[in-house]
């Protein structure tokens, strides 16, 4: 990780969701408060083609430290593509669950507990 705070990615079904910016702007909302800066993806200019914000969002997955799979991720031919290219650069993937989500500080104490009983 090379950011500060570490920086999550969130992914999840948008094309066929007519509630995606709420769903969305929750889970922003939580991951702030475990943490994270928090890349948005609907937080884009409305007027561009969807390859052109699938070029942009591949982007954002390469910049975060870990993508957030929001529940309905395996209904989205794009967040499976986002959830592929984070596997392939190896970040670290997680599930979104709410308030019960992995914070960063877990992480951190996971790493320091595993370097003190190596």
């Amino acid at each position: 990780m090379t950011h500060e705070r570490e920086v999550a990615y969130i992914s999840g079904a948008i094309t066929h969701d007519p509630h995606y910016k709420e769903k969305f702007s929750d889970a922003e909302m939580v991951l702030d408060h475990l943490g994270y800066v928090v890349l948005n993806p609907t937080n884009t200019p409305l007027g561009l083609n969807y390859d052109e914000y699938m070029r942009i969002d591949l982007l954002l997955v390469e910049i975060a430290d870990t993508i957030v799979m929001l529940p309905d991720w395996m209904q989205s031919d794009g967040a499976t593509l986002e959830h592929d290219h984070a596997a392939r650069l190896g970040k670290r993937i997680i599930a979104y669950h709410g308030i019960n989500t992995e914070s960063p500080m877990a992480v951190k104490a996971a790493w320091k507990d595993m370097i003190k009983n190596s």
